[in-house]
C-alpha cells in the first residue's frame, strides 16, 4: 500500500516568516503530504536571516535536524534561501533551496526532485486548514522601502506589496470559519498597507465570528489618529501595540537611519495613552549597536523606564553582512551585548510587573491557546500573559471574560 510523504515544517523569525510557513504547509498538504513530529521524510526550515547570529542558528538547526533523523530530506526556504540565492551562496547543509513558494508549482517541483519516484494522491487546496492555532496570522503586506543601517530585509522581500482588500476578507472568513477567535494582521512594514490600514481593519470588523483583530508590529510615524481611534472604539480591535524602538538614544537611532527620534516615539506613546489608559506598549530593542557609548545606552536604559514597555524583544546587534552597520566602526564585544541585553531584562520585568499589577481585581478577556496539564495558559486583549488552575484542556479556543487575581513579572493568574 503506498505510503505518503511525511514531513516537518520549522519557522524562525517574525509573525510574517510565521506566515509564510503555514502557507507553505497548506500546498505541502494540498499535494497529499501529511505533516508529523515523527521521523519524516523531508524536514523544511523556514529561516531567518535578519542578523549575522539568525544565518548562524540557521545552520545549526539543519544540522540538528540531520543528526535527529538519518537519510531525512533538508530543505531550506524563506529569506535565509533568498539571500543565498541571491549571492549565490552554496546551501551544503540542504538538499534542496526554496526561496520562493508563492505557487503550488514551485513546492511540487521542490518535492519531486527530492523523491522522482513519488506519485501524488493531492486533494486541493480547498480542502487544507490553514493553521491550527488558536491565534491566526494574516499577512496583508510584504516588502520593505525603509533600509535600516542594520538590516538586510528590504534586500530580500523586494518591492512593497499590499493583498487586496476583499481577498483579504476572504482569508479572513476562512479562518474563521476553521474555528480561530483572534487574527493577528502581519506585514514586514505593516503600516505601509495600501490603500488603507485603518479601511482593511474596517472591513475586517465586520467578519461575523470574528472576536479579535491585533495589530503585529507597526512603526511608530504610521500610527495616527484615525488608527488610534479604531483601537480604542472598535469592539473587536486588541489595546495592544507593537512599536519598535530599537534605542533610546537619538545618536544612535540617526546612525541605525529610523524615521524617528525618541520625541518623536513618546508624542505617538502619549496619544495612545491620552485614548487608552492600559493599552499595552510593546516593542523591538537592539542593544550594542556600534559605536553605542556606556552614556548612550544610560540614554536608552533611562527612556525604557520613561516609556515602561510591558513587553520587550532585546536583540543583541548581530552584524549582517551586506548592511551599512556591519562595516561600522566601534563594533562591541559579546560580553558587552551580553551585559546590557541582562540590564535591559531588568526593566523590562519590573515594567512589566508594574502594568500587570494595574489589571489585578479588575476584569480581563482572555484567549486560551494552552494547556500543561495543570494550568491553561492564554492572552488578554493586552498581550498579557494569563494563566488559571484546571483540570482539562476543554477552554482551549475559547474567550473567557474573568477577574485578574494577582500579578508577577510574567502575567496574571486568574
Amino acid at each position: 500500500m503506498k505510503r505518503n510523504l511525511t514531513f516537518t515544517l520549522k519557522s524562525l523569525g517574525c509573525k510574517v516568516s510565521q506566515y509564510d510557513g503555514e502557507r507553505l504547509v497548506e500546498k505541502l498538504k494540498s499535494l497529499g503530504l501529511n505533516q508529523t513530529e515523527d521521523k519524516p521524510d523531508i524536514f523544511i526550515l523556514n529561516g531567518c536571516s535578519v542578523t549575522g547570529r539568525a544565518s548562524q542558528k540557521v545552520r545549526q538547526t539543519l544540522r540538528a535536524a540531520s543528526r535527529k533523523w538519518p537519510g531525512v530530506k533538508l530543505v531550506l526556504a524563506g529569506c535565509e534561501a533568498r539571500l543565498r540565492q541571491q549571492r549565490s551562496l552554496e546551501s551544503s547543509e540542504a538538499d534542496w533551496v526554496l526561496p520562493v513558494y508563492d505557487d503550488l508549482e514551485t513546492v511540487l517541483a521542490m518535492v519531486q526532485g527530492l523523491f522522482p519516484d513519488y506519485t501524488f494522491d493531492a486533494h486541493g487546496p480547498e480542502d487544507i486548514q490553514m493553521t491550527a492555532k488558536t491565534r491566526a496570522f494574516l499577512k496583508v503586506q510584504d516588502g520593505c522601502r525603509q533600509f535600516c543601517a542594520y538590516c538586510i530585509v528590504p534586500y530580500l522581500r523586494g518591492k512593497e506589496w499590499s493583498l487586496p482588500m476583499a481577498e483579504a476578507r476572504v482569508e479572513a472568513e476562512k479562518l474563521v470559519a476553521e474555528g480561530h477567535k483572534e487574527i493577528v494582521l502581519t506585514g514586514i512594514h505593516l503600516g505601509h498597507f495600501e490603500p488603507s490600514l485603518v479601511e482593511l481593519l474596517k472591513i475586517l470588523e465586520k467578519v461575523e465570528g470574528l472576536e479579535r483583530i491585533r495589530l503585529s508590529s507597526i512603526e511608530s510615524v504610521e500610527v495616527g489618529d484615525e488608527l488610534i481611534d479604531w483601537v480604542a472604539t472598535s469592539p473587536k480591535a486588541c489595546h495592544h501595540f507593537h512599536l519598535p524602538l530599537q534605542s533610546g538614544c537619538d545618536d544612535i537611532l540617526k546612525a541605525m537611519k529610523r524615521p524617528y527620534l525618541t520625541a518623536d516615539f513618546r508624542a505617538v506613546v502619549d496619544k495612545i495613552r491620552h485614548r487608552m489608559p492600559l493599552a499595552a506598549i510593546t516593542t523591538d530593542l537592539i542593544v550594542g549597536f556600534p559605536g553605542e557609548s556606556e552614556e548612550h545606552f544610560a540614554q536608552t536604559l533611562a527612556f525604557l523606564e520613561e516609556i515602561e514597555f510591558s513587553r520587550i524583544h532585546i536583540f543583541k546587534f548581530s552584524p549582517r553582512d551586506g548592511t551599512p552597520a556591519a562595516t561600522m566602526p566601534d563594533q562591541l564585544s559579546n560580553a558587552v551585548k551580553a551585559d546590557r541585553s541582562n540590564r535591559v531584562e531588568e526593566i523590562w520585568k519590573k515594567c512589566a510587573g508594574n502594568f500587570y499589577q494595574k489589571f489585578v481585581n479588575r476584569p480581563v478577556e482572555i484567549l486560551w491557546e494552552t494547556f500543561d496539564g495543570e494550568q491553561l495558559h492564554g492572552f488578554s486583549r493586552e498581550y498579557i500573559p494569563c494563566c488559571k488552575k484546571a483540570a482539562e484542556d476543554s477552554q482551549i479556543n475559547h474567550i473567557e471574560t474573568t477577574t485578574a487575581k494577582a500579578a508577577t513579572s510574567t502575567g496574571l493568574r486568574v
